[in-house]
């Protein structure tokens, strides 16, 4: 099972800390990696012109940002950049596809 994870927080989604499910703000199961392929392709393609900035770590993990999108931060007294993610995994796993 495929699933494609809408993600929105302080961090990119590559970065699978503890509490990463928390970010989750949408969910899709696909049983085919093509569906889910072509749901993310769609989503990066509107988030392109949506946000001036995107950085991708494998072609299934990509966070997009506004640098005037901030949150502010009470543990660290600061202002911190929210990301927005999108990712597949396969079975909640990486994954890696050549």
């Amino acid at each position: 099972m495929y699933q494609l994870y809408i993600t929105k927080g302080e961090y990119e989604p590559w970065w699978f800390f503890d509490d990463w499910k928390t970010m989750i703000i949408k969910e899709s199961s696909f049983t085919n990696l093509n569906e889910a392929r072509e749901t993310y392709k769609q989503i990066v393609t509107e988030w392109t012109q949506t946000y001036p900035n995107q950085k991708s770590k494998n072609p299934y993990l990509t966070a997009f940002w506004d640098e005037e999108e901030m949150a502010y931060c009470e543990s660290c007294s600061d202002d911190i950049q929210i990301y927005h993610g999108i990712m597949i995994l396969k079975d909640d796993s990486i994954l890696n596809e050549s």
